[in-house]
């Protein structure tokens, strides 16, 4: 897993652009057909990664235990056993605590390449006009394409990590950090756009489905953090001069305590597309702003 998935699904879309011939339709069926393709296989890469990395954690609590059992049944007839300078009972820990180091780096990496390749679907999926669309667009109020895409790459994921840690405290601090992770990603793409009235509708409807997922994985503290944006979300279909009393009640009720700075409030509330024609009317006028 030396090839980041976010480069080996661009280098696969590259090939399908030259592969595709001399432009038209045909081109980019092909081009979309062999992206398709390259995600899928990405993923059942990376599933067969997570099913080994977990299948060694196994292997790890098994030794542990047997190590255990030999150190209690045969090893404590010679050796005190909270003796700390004893050399055994030394090299013990120290097995134990470079079994649980690596599983952490290990739980780490798995988790980065989780989020990575959540990055790169939003990154090449979602579209300027996703959240600004045209004037003449009806809107579907059904979740977008990338977020569909993100949604269900992370219900793959985490649908292992389910299913392969036998741990619960393991599993919920697992997912609660893939939680945690999620969010500043999700914060961070929100802010990439300008984002209009309809482009608000369309943006809860993403942000309800992250919602959904959170709501099965997390603990209920991570989960604060998707119920915040989500409430922050209707600032842009809210209008002008609402906007200023809907900011002055989520402050009022603590929404954003403990989940983003105001600063990160201010900068979302800005990627209204009518922003600097409204700007006099809010900034100024709340504590953050």
């Amino acid at each position: 897993m030396s090839t980041a998935p976010g480069d080996t699904v661009s280098s696969a879309g590259g090939s399908a652009r030259q592969s595709g011939g001399g432009g038209g339709s045909s081109s980019g069926a092909v081009y979309t057909a062999q992206r398709i393709q390259a995600e899928k296989e990405l993923r059942e890469k990376f599933t067969s990664v997570e099913l080994r990395f977990f299948e060694l954690i196994h292997l790890c609590d098994l030794a542990v235990q047997m190590l255990e059992i030999y150190y209690k049944k045969d090893m404590c007839m010679f050796i005190v056993e909270t003796d700390f300078l004893n050399t055994c009972n030394q090299e013990k820990k120290a097995l134990e605590h470079a079994i649980d180091d690596n599983v952490a780096v290990g739980m780490d990496c798995v988790i980065e390449i989780i989020l990575r390749q959540t990055q790169h679907i939003l990154d090449t999926e979602q579209q300027p006009s996703d959240y600004h669309p045209d004037s003449n667009v009806s809107l579907t109020l059904t979740p977008t394409l990338a977020c569909t895409r993100a949604a269900q790459f992370l219900s793959e994921s985490t649908e292992v990590i389910r299913c392969m840690t036998t741990q619960k405290q393991m599993r919920e601090v697992f997912l609660g950090e893939i939680g945690a992770r999620l969010f500043n990603v999700l914060l961070d793409h929100i802010k990439r756009f300008q984002i209009t009235e309809p482009g608000g509708f369309q943006l809860i409807a993403d942000l309800n489905l992250y919602y959904d997922w959170a709501e099965s994985n997390v603990d209920p503290e991570t989960l604060r953090f998707f119920t915040a944006l989500k409430d922050l979300a209707n600032c842009f279909i809210l209008a002008p001069r609402d906007l200023r009393g809907f900011l002055r009640d989520q402050y009022s009720r603590r929404t954003f305590d403990g989940v983003m700075r105001s600063e990160e409030v201010y900068d979302v509330v800005a990627c209204r597309a009518d922003y600097r024609q409204i700007r006099t009317q809010v900034e100024g006028h709340c504590d953050f702003m």
